[in-house]
């Protein structure tokens, strides 16, 4: 019966956190409401209301996922065009150590 605990006890622990997109998502949704209840109180008909709300929740849960991104973006190797100007700086210092090219 205890064995039967310990697994109850660690599945409800492993849960993993919710993404910054998952808590935008739930952010936004409850920022329509908001929105959209606001709008209804201030005398916009119901269509402006929905409309509105979405529009403002929208906003709000990709604000709300933005700023709460972690994730440092991996550094990448050096692109083509990094590669190519180093190409020609070394072509440029070769040229300009020969004493043919020289004035």
């Amino acid at each position: 019966m205890a064995n039967l605990q310990d697994k109850q006890g660690t599945a409800t622990a492993k849960i993993p956190p919710k993404s910054p997109k998952e808590k935008g998502i739930s952010f936004g949704v409850k920022m329509w409401i908001f929105f959209m209840v606001a709008f209804g109180v201030l005398g916009y008909s119901t269509t402006l209301s929905i409309l509105f709300g979405v529009v403002g929740g929208v906003a709000a849960g990709l604000i709300y996922a933005w700023w709460h991104i972690t994730d440092i973006p991996e550094q990448t190797p050096a692109s083509e065009a990094q590669k190519t100007l180093l190409y020609v700086a070394e072509q440029r210092s070769k040229i300009k150590a020969n004493s043919k090219f020289k004035k």
